[in-house]
């Protein structure tokens, strides 16, 4: 079997990625759980070829062979002439979906090909992908990820697998100081840190002392960002929150600290972290990998109640899950002071975290690899959790009718949801 992944790697091909187990070098979560599927995948299975496809030469994984396009919509083509059984993708290229023209390159070298779903999909994309024959199946990063398209054909085609996390070695929290929070992630509007910048002043009435250490930076998914003056974010970006992180004089409040884009050297932070901060805002997160940086660490987390993070989060366990942002402030003063419960959710945390294991899931990218080489579809699995979460009760209600009748009518909640927010859009909302 010659299983083909792409990778679009122009932006992080100075960054060293040849062994993922270490953790991610600082790079996009997609980017890193795409190589690291491609190394494990050749671990685990030594017999199968692994080729990537990548857009740029880059510091790669060792896998079979490594082949470079830098045109997208080639991709199936090249996939082709190397005999691929089956190409890999993940739906979004460039932060936007991937583009109906390459949908089209598919169906045209008639190349299996299996969709990775790092986004959420609205309902133009979710039929783009029913109405390819080629598109075999699509692979969602996590369960909440799934249960939201249950009553669109599109989950016909599709499974969820979590992405893997390695499991870690030392360093582990050994010390809880009750004072340092640390927030991961890209500093850009739908990562959620302006939520945070403007909950800090309010922590520290709470709590004085504490520290607030930020990893990442407005560069993370693009290198050539123009920063504002400050050199946090995107100007605009950063002037929606500048204010909740520095004094009177506009100078940065001594307790908070930017440390940049940072690769394996991270760990040693997290492992000095009281409470983890994950996107405050829970947008665009499928799965938040960067719940299970900490977790694995033994760090409890805060954040939303929303999307990946109610499956990488378990409330009052590895973290604090809140449904309004008004009370994040709230949840890191809690754990800070609570230092009890907060070594109780860290401890509980490290076990939680091994579900990820790439032991434990990468089987499960084999089983779908051989479904579609036999021409075979995953089965639908009903939801069974969070269900007032998300509309959930009316989506299996209408997944439900549709099994009755035999009939996929085209009416879904994804469905209406999308015509509702290209209308709110047109109003300029």
């Amino acid at each position: 079997m010659r299983i083909v992944i792409y990778i679009n790697n122009k932006s992080i091909a100075d960054v060293d990625c040849s062994d993922l187990t270490k953790g991610n070098p600082g790079i996009g979560g997609t980017e890193y759980c795409i190589l690291l599927l491609a190394q494990l995948y050749k671990r685990y299975y030594p017999d199968n070829q692994i080729t990537l496809i990548a857009s740029s030469k880059g510091i790669l994984p060792e896998v079979d062979d490594i082949v470079i396009e830098n045109n997208l919509f080639a991709v199936p083509q090249t996939a082709k002439s190397i005999a691929a059984d089956v190409l890999v993708v993940s739906s979004v290229f460039e932060g936007k979906p991937l583009p109906i023209d390459f949908f089209s390159a598919v169906e045209a070298e008639k190349i299996k090909t299996i969709t990775w779903g790092h986004n959420f999909y609205l309902n133009d994309f979710c039929n783009l992908l029913v109405k390819n024959d080629f598109i075999c199946a699509n692979v969602f990063v996590g369960h909440q990820q799934y249960d939201r398209y249950i009553d669109h054909e599109v989950i016909r085609k599709s499974t969820y697998i979590y992405n893997m996390y390695p499991e870690v070695s030392e360093p582990f929290r050994k010390e809880n100081d009750g004072k340092t929070v640390t927030y991961i992630g890209s500093l850009v509007p739908t990562k959620g840190f302006h939520l945070l910048a403007n909950a800090w002043k309010a922590v520290l009435v709470e709590v004085p002392d504490a520290q607030l250490h930020v990893v990442g930076s407005g560069k993370l998914y693009d290198r050539n960002s123009k920063l504002g003056v400050y050199g946090i974010a995107e100007e605009s970006y950063e002037n929606s929150f500048i204010k909740g992180i520095t004094d009177r004089a506009g100078e940065l409040l001594p307790s908070v600290h930017f440390h940049g884009v940072m690769g394996e050297e991270k760990k040693e932070l997290i492992a000095r972290t009281s409470v983890g901060v994950a996107n405050p805002s829970g947008r665009t997160e499928t799965f938040g990998i960067s719940a299970i940086d900490f977790s694995s660490r033994g760090v409890p987390v805060v954040t939303i109640a929303s999307g990946g993070f109610l499956d990488t989060v378990e409330n009052e366990k590895t973290g604090l899950l809140y449904n309004d942002t008004k009370d994040l402030a709230g949840c890191i003063v809690r754990l800070l002071k609570e230092k009890e419960f907060n070594e109780k959710c860290g401890e509980y945390g490290k076990e939680y975290s091994k579900q990820y294991a790439p032991e434990k899931l990468i089987v499960k990218w084999h089983e779908v690899f051989e479904l579609v080489l036999k021409g075979k579809r995953p089965a639908i699995e009903m939801p069974t959790n969070f269900m007032k979460n998300n509309l959930k009760q009316f989506r299996i209600l209408n997944r439900k009718i549709k099994n009755f009748l035999h009939w996929e009518y085209p009416i879904s909640v994804i469905g209406i949801e999308t015509i509702g927010r290209n209308l709110l859009r047109r109003l300029g909302h």
